[in-house]
């Protein structure tokens, strides 16, 4: 039973996240299921959302670089 775990900052997505989410779910079980030869209903994705107050590039919280970049705007 294939596991894929995605982590998805939401607040670097625009739009509504559910059918955005159905269509990741869907093509990494299309793709998994293809390379692997697993049947789908064997492919398990779970989806997280991180925050963005929790998530870091560069040493630099994501939240305070977009912060910096709206106040560059």
């Amino acid at each position: 039973m294939p596991i894929v775990n995605v982590a998805i900052v939401p607040e670097l997505m625009a739009g509504e996240r559910a059918p955005q989410y159905k269509a990741i779910a869907e093509g990494i079980t299309d793709a998994i299921a293809a390379s692997t030869g697993a049947p789908p209903e064997s492919v398990h994705v779970l989806i997280t959302e991180v925050s963005d107050a929790k998530y870091a590039v560069g040493g630099t919280m994501l939240r305070d670089a977009m912060g910096e970049e709206s106040a560059e705007s």
